[in-house]
């Protein structure tokens, strides 16, 4: 056998007669031994730019029949996985092969079939799939539709209407059998559940985001003033528009879903024309982005790509009418038995997947629209390097893109696509941020200004005019995990007095992308919301009303209603002089004093509001109970408990230990739901929940600046009703230098209690005060929580700043997940410490699990 390629294509080596024989048997239908393979010709199927996700290759086979010593020459399509790249990541993750072989050798058949038992033969969908296999690379061999005498559309001319009709006339069919072959088969399962857009690309979409985003932004105030506009309206959408895509793209199960195409545009779309050259036949290529959802993303995704740019708005409710029409016919032809979607609702799925087709105008209309280049790839798009910059500046400013777009950036506007979270407004957010904070899109100049006029009134005397806004992350790596964190500094003029004034807020919100899915408690917001706005107030009152000026948190500030997360806004402390102590260094002896003032003032109070009759929520009573959550902590935590003792055994001092604590703590939040058992007959308090370092803010006396004057507890995330010690606990494990941890244990305990006495006195308390040695005998009770403290949390405390810091980079193993695992689990200072922690829990009976149960045992 001989074998040729043109010169600008690298023959596999898997490429071979071989290989090939099983698809020419299939085409021509004769066993193998039928025919031998004299010759292989190999070249490109698509030029540069006409195809991203695949290696093409046009492979034309010469055969040689054994029944009359005859020669053919049968031609081939060839797709093949990407060389090992962006691409080939990209690939694999949107199990595009595997999904597109699935397509063409059982969900395209048994549609046509459809049609054919119907008497409807002439419907087809696809070229025949003649082989597949997966090694030694995925590949899928397809028919030759050039051979039949299809050939592709001018992609840059766009379609016509009579084109545009076609297509949609077999879009619909094609759809309007995807609705039927479900009611008849059942759905089509996970692998068609998600389409480009999954929760599994965020990691990817997060590492392009901020370039591409930067690039657009500086492509668009280039094209005219309307643009740089909208531009501005758009800075600020961040991964917002990553996870408002996810939503837009997910089949709604109240409404009517079809299995989409997915990737419908010009050169997926093959057109046949008869000896007078008329449109006579159309078949779809590329099922690769096919998935479960509404037709109006295929629907959107080509009138907006691929439908000559006179088109594409004026003929609009035209092109759907068509399509609907055509649609109704196919599944009453085919006998669908669900409810027939209305024209009606067809126009209102559009309109609520208006974003898509948004989205796919900056994505691939650029690429339709684009001159024929010779190096055009998916890689060199996702390139951030020059020749990836000069390859989209040429795409990007191409003068027939550009115009299109000047007319359809109005039209979206006027639709509203611009409110990305759909919370009423489509403006720009005229504030000032830094380059690196993604600003939340409801972080506008409206948002502050409800704050200030909340804070300071509207009426003409005490009226304040914002000068300027300004907003900055207010949080380094690694000091916060639970909450996204802005530190917002207002410019304010207070005309009646003539003067200029400053307000600091804090705003915290839930973390957004790969971090938000960490975070498996839901209820935190509702129960620091409820802190802040009632109980603290109260709290507060009960010393004010006694002559005591008591400051047990910071001021809360209500934002407006209609946001579309969960906001809290708050005094920022660091204005009125309170900073964060060195969480690596610990708190001497009188930083803990004063933490240990404020938390008895704190539980006293606490103390005092429900013994006058006051109840708390349950999601404040009950939280610590849920022991299904408990599992779900635990299996979250495994891989990096994975990584601490795999460290661990490496310490010749832990050896000893190390089998102990491992089987604590792999069940450590499941074993705290003993530990934190409400007693109902003993002394409790609403405990801070999560008293550690980095919750706590001091402020220094005047004189020196660093004699420790008064402190603030903030991020009441985790408050919960139970034992005062589960409180001491996590502080005194966590926060207190190493020296003091254990040797000033007794003496830390006896100050706590002695505040706390005098604070519940104080308050007049009317139930017998704790004593002492009832606190000892409850922090023994409970001391099993010190271990998740010291596995868990000690090892942030102690870590060294990092840029991988994250709740994710602790737990996966990706490159910056083991780089920061090391940094936590590995750190000299950790290892000092457990040096001395692990006796000591061993000597306290505590690396059991028997050990984990608050109950006093009937022995």
């Amino acid at each position: 056998m001989t074998s040729s390629a043109s010169a600008d294509v690298s023959v596999p080596e898997w490429m071979t007669a071989e290989y090939f024989t099983d698809a020419i048997a299939v085409k021509l239908d004769l066993p193998p031994t039928g025919f031998s393979i004299t010759e292989l010709d190999v070249r490109r199927a698509t030029e540069a730019g006409d195809n991203y996700a695949s290696v093409l290759y046009r492979v034309r086979v010469t055969v040689r029949l054994a029944e009359g010593d005859q020669q053919t020459v049968v031609s081939l399509i060839v797709k093949a996985l990407p060389k090992l790249s962006l691409t080939d990541e990209m690939v694999k993750l949107m199990n595009l092969f595997p999904k597109e072989i699935a397509m063409y050798t059982d969900v395209l058949p048994a549609l046509e079939r459809l049609y054919h038992e119907l008497g409807r033969t002439s419907v087809s969908f696809g070229p025949r799939c003649l082989k597949h296999s997966t090694e030694p690379t995925d590949v899928i061999v397809l028919e030759d539709l050039r051979e039949r005498q299809f050939t592709m559309a001018n992609r840059r001319q766009g379609l016509d209407m009579e084109h545009t009709r076609m297509v949609l006339r077999r879009l619909a069919q094609f759809h309007a059998a995807s609705a039927v072959l479900q009611e008849q088969r059942g759905p089509y399962g996970e692998l068609f559940r998600e389409g480009m857009f999954t929760e599994k690309g965020r990691a990817m979409s997060e590492q392009f985001q901020k370039g591409q985003a930067e690039f657009i932004q500086k492509i668009m105030n280039n094209w005219s003033e309307k643009a740089k506009y909208y531009a501005t309206v758009m800075k600020h959408w961040g991964m917002d528009l990553f996870d408002s895509l996810i939503r837009v793209t997910r089949a709604n199960p109240d409404r009517f879903n079809v299995l989409n195409h997915g990737d419908m545009w010009c050169n997926n779309i093959l057109f046949h024309y008869n000896e007078e050259s008329a449109l006579s036949d159309i078949l779809l290529i590329d099922y690769q982005l096919s998935f479960w959802s509404s037709p109006a993303i295929d629907l959107l995704y080509f009138m907006f790509t691929s439908v000559n740019g006179e088109f594409k708005l004026s003929q609009l409710n035209y092109m759907i009418q068509y399509y609907h029409e055509h649609l109704v016919d196919s599944l009453e032809f085919l006998g669908y038995s669900g409810t027939m979607p209305l024209l009606k609702e067809l126009h209102s799925d559009i309109i609520s997947h208006y974003l898509f087709g948004f989205m796919i105008c900056f994505s691939i209309l650029p690429i339709c629209l684009m001159e024929k280049t010779d190096d055009a790839s998916m890689d060199l798009m996702l390139d951030q390097g020059d020749a990836g910059m000069a390859f989209k500046l040429k795409m990007y400013n191409n003068p027939a893109y550009v115009q299109q777009m000047e007319q359809l950036l109005e039209y979206f506007y006027d639709m509203g696509v611009y409110d990305l979270l759909q919370i009423g407004t489509q403006r720009t957010a005229r504030i000032d941020c830094d380059d690196s904070l993604e600003l939340p899109l409801w972080l506008d100049r409206e948002f502050v200004e409800h704050i200030v006029d909340s804070k300071f009134g509207v009426g003409p005397k005490e009226k304040r005019t914002i000068i300027s806004v300004h907003v900055k992350n207010a949080a380094k790596k690694g000091d916060s995990y639970a909450s996204t964190l802005y530190s917002v500094k207002v410019q304010l003029r207070w005309k009646d007095a003539g003067m200029e004034e400053t307000l600091s807020l804090i705003v915290k919100a839930p973390p957004k992308g790969i971090a938000a899915s960490y975070s498996l408690d839901k209820e935190m917001y509702v129960r620091e919301l409820y802190l802040y706005e009632q109980l603290i107030p109260a709290f507060e009152a009960l010393y004010r009303n006694k002559g005591a000026s008591v400051k047990l948190g910071p001021r809360y500030y209500k934002p407006r209603v209609g946001l579309p997360v969960d906001v809290i806004v708050l005094e920022d402390l660091t204005a009125s002089g309170y900073r964060m102590a060195n969480r690596k260094k610990g708190l001497d002896k009188a930083h803990v004093e004063v933490v240990l003032s404020h938390l008895a003032q704190f539980h006293a109070a606490s103390a005092v509001y429900c013994d006058a009759g006051n109840t708390l929520p349950a999601v404040l009573t009950e939280s610590s109970s849920d022991r299904q959550m408990a599992a779900k902590t635990d299996h979250m935590f495994e891989p990096s408990l994975d990584s601490l003792f795999k460290y661990m055994r490496e310490w010749d001092f832990a050896r000893d230990y190390v089998g102990d604590l491992e089987t604590v703590s792999r069940q450590i939040y499941q074993l705290l739901v003993d530990t934190t058992t409400l007693d109902p007959a003993a002394f409790n308090v609403l405990n801070h929940g999560d008293a550690w370092l980095n919750n706590m803010m001091f402020a220094y006396t005047a004189d020196d600046d660093v004699t420790v004057d008064r402190m603030s507890l903030i991020d009441y995330q985790f408050p919960a009703w139970g034992s005062p010690v589960l409180d001491l606990i996590h502080f005194l494990f966590s926060s207190v230098r190493a020296e003091l941890k254990l040797s000033k244990q007794a003496y830390f305990l006896r100050f706590y209690q002695e505040r706390l006495v005098q604070n519940l006195v104080l308050l007049g308390y009317g139930k017998p005060l704790p004593t002492l040695q009832q606190l000892h005998l409850d922090f023994n009770d409970r001391l099993t929580a010190a271990i998740k403290t010291v596995v868990i949390d000690l090892p942030y405390v102690l870590a060294d700043p990092t840029e991988d810091a994250s709740q994710e980079a602790a737990i996966v193993q990706t490159e910056a997940g083991r780089r920061f695992q090391q940094l936590l689990f590995d750190s000299e200072l950790f290892k000092a410490q457990m040096k001395v922690l692990l006796p000591y829990f061993r000597s306290r009976g505590l690396l059991t699990t028997l050990a984990a149960s608050s109950k006093k045992r009937n022995l």
